[in-house]
Order: C-alpha cells, then sequence, then structure tokens
C-alpha cells in the first residue's frame, strides 16, 4: 500500500515511516505538504499529526488525493479518536512506536465504507442498499437534500460517497451537489448522480456541478430485473 506521512514532529515522522516500510508499506514521509504533492498519485492513505492536520489533508485532495486521511500521535486512542473528529479526518491510529502500530493501521484504513443514498424513490435506494450491504459498505438514507444535510454534517455520519438523484423536490440534485462541492468541510466526499435521465444532459449536469461521475437507474433496474426474472 502507498502510503503519505506528513509530520511537523521529526521523531512521529520517522517512527511512523518505519514502522510502516517494515511492514511492507510503500512509504513517502515529509514534514512540508507541498513536498508529497509528487507522490499523490495512488495513495492509499494519508498520516498526519497534529500540527499538519489542518493543512495536508486540503491542500493533497485539491491534486487529486482520494484516500483517507488518519491521525497519528502519542497518547490514548480514544483521545486520539476524538481530536481527529474534530478535525473532520477519516481516523486515527495512535502509539507508532508499538509492535501492532501496522496492524491497526491496516484496520483503520480498511474500516467500512459509508455510503449516503439520497433519493426520494424508496424503491430504487433499498436496490442500492442491498447491492451495496453486499459488498460490505455502510449504507444512510435521506430521502431529501434537507435529510441528507443533516446526515453529513455529523462526523460521525459524513459519508466517503454520496449517491444523489437529479429529480427530487425543493432542492434538486444539482443544487444539492454544488452545495456540497462548495463546502471545504465537505471536501472528502464523492458525489454520483443516480438518475434515469438522459446520459448527455447527466454527462453535463456532471461537468456543471463538480460531481465524481453518474450511474444509470435504468441500468441498476435492468440488471436487478434480470436476476429475479422467473
Amino acid at each position: 500500500m502507498k502510503v503519505l506521512i506528513c509530520c511537523e514532529s521529526e521523531i512521529i515522522l520517522q517512527v511512523t515511516g518505519m514502522a510502516l516500510e517494515a511492514a511492507g508499506h510503500q512509504v513517502a514521509l515529509e514534514r512540508e505538504p507541498h513536498a508529497l504533492l509528487p507522490h499523490v498519485q495512488g495513495a492509499a492513505a494519508l498520516l498526519v499529526d497534529a500540527g499538519r492536520a489542518r493543512q495536508a489533508p486540503a491542500l493533497l485532495r485539491d491534486r487529486g488525493f482520494a484516500g483517507r486521511s488518519l491521525l497519528v500521535g502519542e497518547g490514548a486512542q480514544e483521545e486520539l479518536t476524538r481530536a481527529a473528529a474534530e478535525l473532520t479526518l477519516d481516523g486515527a491510529v495512535a502509539s507508532p512506536a508499538t509492535d501492532d502500530f501496522a496492524q491497526r493501521f491496516t484496520a483503520a484504513v480498511g474500516a467500512r465504507r459509508r455510503v449516503l443514498i439520497v433519493d426520494d424513490s424508496e424503491i430504487v435506494a433499498r436496490l442500492l442498499q442491498e447491492e451495496l450491504e453486499a459488498k460490505g459498505f455502510e449504507i444512510h438514507y435521506a430521502p431529501d437534500a434537507e435529510k441528507a444535510t443533516s446526515i453529513i454534517l455529523k462526523r460521525q455520519t459524513r459519508p466517503d460517497l454520496i449517491l444523489l438523484d437529479v429529480n427530487m423536490p425543493k432542492v434538486d440534485g444539482g443544487q444539492f451537489c454544488r452545495f456540497v462541492k462548495k463546502n471545504e468541510r465537505f471536501r472528502s466526499i464523492k458525489v454520483l448522480f443516480c438518475s434515469g435521465e438522459d446520459k448527455e444532459k447527466v454527462q453535463r449536469l456532471v461537468a456543471e456541478c463538480g460531481a465524481d461521475g453518474f450511474l444509470s437507474k435504468g441500468e441498476l433496474l435492468g440488471k436487478w430485473i434480470a436476476e429475479n426474472a422467473g
């Protein structure tokens, strides 16, 4: 696994790097976030200490980093986890000098990904939920943008990915996507439109709203009917 490490503390930087290299990971470590920019492609995780936790994740995500951002440091795991939540990171791994650090790091990176389905059609949402839960994802559901906003505002329920319907009452999918993509707090969330609209129309909307792509409801429902017919 390719891992980026950015720590203000030279001791934590070196100890963390040695522990992960010894476990077979490919490591790039720097004290300054901008020095890691050439290593962003293909990186699955970023480890930062408290001194770099606000600057490094935002800078690297701007340049294409899409992995999990974890807080690393000494102290109790519970304290580090609380601090990571306050910093809107994906998790924390304490005590890099201990023998089991590499195993705990792997577990933190492999924690279940969270998906939020935003769709006023409960049938479509249920089909998506069944398929994604079978693949190990943690699923949350919102029938509209208002409920979706309440979910993403809370760090403990904030998703890694939003599957977003285009046509919804009050606030449509395009408006909600723009809200998510323009908010610094939600920078790490990927957004995919899930729509039955014409593909060219949805592709234009993806470009206009800054979404990360789209899925076709027609293909999804067709697949479900084919698998369950007869």
